[in-house]
């Protein structure tokens, strides 16, 4: 399954480049998958939607389509609903995806619960370079298949971190790891 992921990502990168698309800033970033959402809901968005959702004036939106339509990522005219050009649709699809695999992360190896797996996915996504992300995606892979006593080492840590394991918590660990990172040199 992450193979397939992987595989879609790297897809995606290809388009990218191959369209020579200029790499968007994380706001821009914000409004394509504000876009992609409402076209998979309604197929369309408008000015008033997007506003609503990313808590923004009007006015701010219209600046930041008029900029996402000369890069021929979206399909905008005033007071017309907003859809994505095909590039658009391709990219902010990959913005997405990187969202769900930083949450999926999140949620299955850190085991953070779904609200705040998805709050943090959602700052993260803009920040995370590809190399790292790929890890977290071959780490997903590996913690889902790899077993120790029968048990996922995913449902291993979860056991841990809820109730601990002979003589060690969690919170033990922690302890532990900080006082030995404080004692490194820096």
């Amino acid at each position: 399954m992450y193979a397939c992921i992987l595989s879609v990502i790297l897809k995606v990168k290809k388009e990218i480049i191959k369209s020579k698309m200029t790499i968007l800033s994380p706001i821009l970033e914000d409004y394509l998958e504000v876009v992609l959402r409402f076209q998979r809901e309604k197929h369309f968005a408008r000015v008033s939607d997007i506003s609503r959702t990313l808590s923004v004036g009007k006015s701010a939106v219209t600046a930041a389509l008029k900029s996402l339509a000369e890069k021929g990522l979206v399909d905008y005219r005033s007071y017309e609903p907003v859809t994505l050009s095909r590039k658009g649709e391709q990219l902010a699809e990959h913005i997405l995806l990187r969202r769900r695999i930083i949450q999926d992360f999140l949620e299955k190896v850190l085991a953070v619960d779904k609200n705040s797996a998805e709050t943090t996915a959602s700052k993260m996504e803009h920040a995370i370079d590809k190399d790292i992300l790929d890890r977290f995606i071959c780490l997903l892979a590996f913690i889902s298949r790899a077993r120790i006593k029968g048990k996922t080492l995913r449902e291993e840590f979860i056991q841990f971190n809820n109730k601990g394991i002979g003589d060690w918590s969690c919170q033990q660990c922690i302890d532990d790891y900080m006082k030995e990172l404080a004692g490194d040199e820096i």
